[in-house]
């Protein structure tokens, strides 16, 4: 006699099925809700600037006002893409080439050229990530993309290897620190153009950089005050190297080459400066003075004199 019964084997369920991997038709998915916010914020980049043009229309401007009037922004930073096609319109192009150093994720001030104009040049950054993104970019195009932190002991060497030697139309320098050295020791390219950052938040009065140094990085700054060089330091520069200045963009100024003919007239610091929109923060060289932090003056001739205490240059 059996005091247990022998219990049955559970029936065999089927495992659900498994779901299948949606994974590449949600990235499919989320790039084209990126495409189409992308469209979005194009169109609202550039209505401002096709209203401008129809109300500005007929109006008897100054040179330096009409060149403004035809600032637009697709891939620049601000509306630098405007200003630099009709800088181009007003004094020719030649080859077509440029140097971007500072390239970012959309190819700077040269993009816009490159995509649309049929330009051709360079394009560098120290970040791999927006090498590999302007890469894929602009890969149908005739452009190279370097990863490179660009110093002053080998940007000519750089520029050697690449073949931008002697006269080519646009060198656009934004690497957000060492600036006014990298243009400084540029010697065996003659840009016709020049379109540089400065940083407005050292005002229109100071002469004034951070001091050169090859592995200045902005992120590791105690302050992001602390970068670049002012505009009248740059202006200074430019007057050195055979440029003068004709206009700016909130933080980026154009210079053109003094042989370079143009209704432009030289502008003025006092003139063309762009405070930022929340106003000039005085107490700017404090902060950075606070930080322990050095500062360069730019003497009259566009020449660095040795760091000094930020407070020396209040």
């Amino acid at each position: 006699m059996r005091l247990w019964k022998r219990r049955s084997a559970p029936p065999q369920v089927d495992p659900a099925p498994r779901k299948p991997d949606r994974t590449d038709e949600i990235i499919e998915r989320l790039a084209r809700v990126e495409s189409l916010l992308e469209q979005v914020s194009y169109g609202q980049r550039i209505l401002p600037a096709l209203a401008r043009r129809q109300f500005l229309d007929g109006v008897d401007l100054s040179p330096t006002a009409a060149l403004r009037s035809h600032r637009f922004g697709l891939l620049s930073q601000n509306e630098e893409d405007g200003l630099i096609l009709e800088l181009f319109k007003r004094i020719g192009v030649t080859d077509r080439r440029f140097a971007e150093i500072g390239c970012g994720v959309n190819g700077g001030n040269s993009g816009f050229l490159l995509s649309e104009c049929g330009w051709s040049g360079l394009m560098v950054d120290g970040r791999n990530a927006c090498v590999k993104k302007v890469a894929l970019r602009y890969g149908r195009f005739d452009v190279t993309a370097v990863r490179q932190r660009v110093t002053r002991e080998g940007i000519n060497s750089l520029f050697e290897e690449q073949g931008l030697t002697g006269s080519i139309d646009l060198l656009s320098l934004d690497v957000d620190g060492v600036d006014f050295f990298l243009w400084e020791a540029l010697h065996v390219a003659q840009p016709r153009v020049v379109v540089i950052e400065y940083n407005y938040l050292f005002g229109p009065e100071r002469s004034i950089s951070v001091p050169y140094d090859p592995e200045f990085s902005l992120p590791d700054a105690a302050t992001r005050a602390y970068r670049g060089a002012s505009l009248e330091a740059m202006v200074r520069l430019g007057r050195r190297k055979g440029y003068r200045l004709v206009a700016t963009e909130r933080i980026n100024a154009f210079f053109l080459r003094d042989d370079v003919t143009c209704d432009l007239p030289t502008g003025e610091v006092v003139e063309l400066f762009q405070p930022p929109a929340k106003g000039l923060n005085k107490d700017v060289i404090g902060k950075i003075s606070k930080a322990g932090l050095p500062l360069v003056v730019i003497d009259e001739r566009g020449c660095p004199g040795e760091p000094v205490p930020a407070e020396s240059v209040r």
